[in-house]
């Protein structure tokens, strides 16, 4: 709440300098992602499944972004995006295994919790602009990864820090109503046995009056391998509604 109540602070200031140049666009939202969650985690040779073994399933994530688009030549247009995926869950185990130092037993009530920090700069040119508009560029995530396991007998965790440039490819088009639009966006990339990828698609309404409305389904895939020596292959995706504010 803290952060959403910033941005506005932020993008009041901003309106009047945004308007007093028509030749640069500033954008910002932010939405609540009601995304599921599957895969597994992994610190040896068990592999946990995060549904399974420690009873995660649907938790709402937030999203915040700020944008700004130029016809500078040559010079990228530039996007910051925050994603704060976090969530917690006690379930008793029914099969033993280790992670992060802790041995957890069969029968054991196992408290986990987990937080996936990611951070996006996008530097990113738009070569088509007028019915149909087209970006292409690079997207360079940060991704800070936190898991922690206790029960009442052992504990265990890892961390992981890694920096990801991704290809950035997005399309948007115009419907043949008033401010509606249609769209998708990729990032991607696959190295050395790990990959980051999310895909979004998406549908929103632009007012005369800066604020706008999006609904879409986001899909984010992480996969390290033997990253800080921790291993995940995990999947979140889900619907989301975003308020948007163009100056």
């Amino acid at each position: 709440m803290m952060r959403k109540t910033l941005m506005a602070a932020g993008l009041v200031a901003l309106a009047p300098a945004a308007q007093s140049a028509p030749l640069i666009d500033v954008y910002a939202g932010a939405y609540t992602w009601n995304a599921s969650l599957s895969g597994t985690i992994a610190s040896g040779n068990d592999d946990i499944d995060m549904k399974d073994d420690l009873g995660y399933g649907r938790e709402r994530q937030n999203v915040l972004y700020f944008g700004l688009e130029h016809v500078v030549p040559m010079v990228p247009n530039v996007r910051l995006k925050h994603m704060v995926m976090s969530d917690s869950s006690r379930n008793t185990i029914e099969r033993s295994f280790q992670f992060g130092g802790g041995t957890f037993v069969i029968t054991d009530e196992v408290q986990s919790e987990f937080d996936l920090d990611m951070t996006d700069l996008t530097l990113y040119y738009t070569p088509l602009d007028n019915v149909v508009k087209l970006d292409v560029g690079l997207n360079v995530r940060r991704v800070d990864a936190d898991f922690r396991m206790r029960s009442g007998g052992d504990d265990g965790r890892e961390t992981a820090k890694e920096t990801f440039p991704m290809l950035h490819l997005a399309a948007r088009g115009n419907l043949p109503f008033s401010g509606l639009y249609a769209g998708a966006e990729i990032n991607a990339i696959r190295y050395d046995g790990s990959r980051v990828e999310d895909y979004t698609v998406k549908a929103g309404w632009v007012s005369d009056f800066l604020l706008g409305v999006e609904l879409g389904y986001s899909q984010f895939n992480v996969e390290l391998d033997d990253v800080s020596g921790l291993d995940t292959d995990l999947e979140f995706g889900g619907p989301y509604l975003a308020l948007s504010l163009t100056f």
